[in-house]
């Protein structure tokens, strides 16, 4: 039972995202916020368990980046539909996600690669993506945030871009 926790808190995390989202579309920001920290936290602990005592899986490979992808990606919809997150920004998140999906789905056919492990500048896309949704949850320099964002998308994006190129060869 112990080996199989992280995997348990990757599987709450998916499933807490539609009480993020469902939050946001009743303007409980402060509610969303919470929920998003409970979330994250829960992250941080199935990571940390999955490294420190060896319970690394491939489901918890493969799907806490969906996690991570999902709670983001939907806040981001979510923040643009109720008129929060400018549709620039969703669209760029969301264009760089699937981009990246698409790129690793043409390598595994084209070159049997099957290994797409996260970058450095990966990580730092979530997290800043991560500050933003908080930013604008709390109203603390929402445009400051988004250009942030927007940076962050275009360099970590460049930054698959090139691996995958390199993969290619």
């Amino acid at each position: 039972m112990f080996r199989h926790i992280p995997n348990i808190l990757t599987v709450l995390r998916l499933i807490g995202t539609a009480p993020v989202v469902w939050l946001i579309l009743e303007h409980e920001f402060r509610w969303a916020l919470l929920v998003s920290f409970l979330i994250a936290v829960t992250d941080s602990i199935d990571g940390w368990m999955a490294r420190k005592w060896k319970l690394e899986s491939r489901f918890g490979a493969i799907m806490d980046p969906i996690a991570d992808k999902l709670l983001v990606g939907s806040g981001f919809v979510a923040l643009w539909y109720v008129g929060a997150m400018p549709l620039w920004l969703v669209m760029m998140a969301l264009g760089r996600d699937l981009g990246i999906v698409l790129a690793a789905a043409v390598l595994n056919w084209w070159k049997g690669v099957r290994e797409f492990p996260p970058s450095r500048l990966g990580k730092a896309n979530t997290f800043i993506l991560m500050c933003t949704v908080a930013a604008v949850f709390l109203d603390f320099y929402p445009n400051v945030f988004f250009g942030m964002s927007a940076f962050i998308i275009v360099v970590s994006g460049a930054r698959y871009a090139y691996l995958g190129i390199a993969a290619a060869k």
